[in-house]
């Protein structure tokens, strides 16, 4: 093989392999008050937004961005400023608070908790 060929081999190579790195090739960013930890373990993305518009349908009266994210942080006492592992620690204490105190819900077959099936709820927001 001649060299020059394998130098623009090479080149091309290395600008395949980098091309899924750059910014037009990665996923929307979503809010970290948007994303339910434990269950995002167990299931994909698709199922946590079904999950979402599941609650948004049944709760109509929390079908808006900006009630889930009053009702999700609004007594926190968090800082608008926190930064997301902050605002996820926050939200994971809040989830297993709800599982003790009983205050779960039915979502799709999911036994999710209060703050779990607000999140999937903002989470569809955001995906649409």
């Amino acid at each position: 093989m001649q060299r020059r060929v394998f130098i623009q081999l090479s080149a091309y190579t290395a600008a395949a392999l980098a091309l899924p790195f750059t910014n037009g090739c990665t996923t929307k960013s979503i809010d970290a008050e948007a994303q339910p930890l434990f269950f995002s373990h167990l299931v994909d993305a698709k199922t946590i937004a079904e999950a979402g518009r599941a609650y948004r349908r049944a709760n109509q009266k929390e079908d808006d961005e900006n009630k889930l994210r009053a009702l999700l942080l609004g007594t926190s006492g968090l800082p608008a400023s926190s930064d997301d592992k902050t605002i996820r620690t926050m939200l994971d204490s809040k989830v297993n608070i709800d599982f003790k105190t009983g205050k779960v819900t039915m979502v799709n077959g999911w036994v999710l908790s209060l703050t779990e099936a607000r999140q999937c709820a903002l989470f569809s927001i955001l995906q649409s």
